[in-house]
Formats: C-alpha cells, structure tokens, sequence
C-alpha cells in the first residue's frame, strides 16, 4: 500500500516513481515491427492497449467505456486513475472533451476533477520502451496548471 502524504490518498501502486518496461510481444500479423513501432507511438492508437496492458500490470481494474475515468483501484475501489499518454508533442492530462477544435477548457471542471485523481501518465516516444509514473492530479497541478506537460520536460518528469 502506498500513501501520500499531501492528501492521504490511499492507493496500491507506488507514487512518483518512474518504471520502465521494455514491450517485447507486439505486432500484428505480416506487419513488420518498425511498421507496428510507428503505429503504437501515436497515442490515439496506444490508448487502447496500454489501458489493457496496465490492468494486467498493476493492481488496477480497466473500466471500459469513456467515464471519467479508466481504472479502480484493486484494494481500494474509490481510488481512481486516468491515464494519459506522453507523446512527442507532450502529455496533456486534462479531459479529452476539452482537447480539440471546437472544444472549452473549463478551468474549474478541469482542476476538480485533476485533483480526485491519480494520473497514470506513460510515455510511449522511445516505444517498445515505456516509462509509467503515478502521480496524483493535485500534484500536477502545481507545476503544469494548464493540463499540458510539454515535451521538454519530458525527461525531467520521468527522472
């Protein structure tokens, strides 16, 4: 069990650490790997698998669907986490439905629900290596208010 110490957030997986895990068994059928590489670095296509990948990995449970958000915890079902893909262009940990042409960002909607949430932020630019950090929205907040972590701070927040 892990805890934070800002909000007591009870949660089972480790905050603020960087893992690493090399993705060996991907690819789709005549496919070669470069091909699939490229395919799973967009984030649009990875968000579908890695969901998948992170309730087989870690103790969370997938929940399916757009809700607001895409795990439970295991032990501690009122725990909740998203997951947002770090990509080249950076990681954007606001809603999806306040991302894109056309769409409001809602400072206040955003900031409430940031800070009810563990995000589970994956980078997928050195693809098949990711790096998963659990963090809590709270915390996110203080640095990266607007919803965005931009590319160049890529390293630093996964160090």
């Amino acid at each position: 069990m892990a805890t934070s110490v800002a909000s007591k957030v009870l949660c089972s997986v480790e905050l603020n650490k960087t893992f690493t895990h090399t993705l060996v068994n991907f690819g789709f059928d005549n496919l070669q790997n470069d091909e699939c590489i490229e395919i799973f670095k967009d984030g649009r296509v990875f968000a579908h698998f890695i969901e998948k990948w992170i309730s087989k990995t870690y103790p969370l449970t997938h929940v399916t669907g757009c809700k607001d958000h895409d795990f439970t915890d295991n032990n501690y079902p009122e725990t909740l986490y998203d997951e947002k893909t770090f990509t080249k262009r950076g990681c954007y940990y606001c809603p999806s439905n306040m991302l894109g042409q056309g769409r409001v960002f809602d400072k206040d909607i955003f900031e409430k629900k940031s800070k009810k949430m563990i995000f589970c932020i994956v980078s997928n630019t050195n693809f098949p290596e990711i790096k998963v950090r659990f963090i809590e929205g709270s915390v996110l907040l203080i640095k990266y208010p607007k919803g965005k972590i931009p590319s160049k701070d890529e390293i630093e927040f996964f160090n």
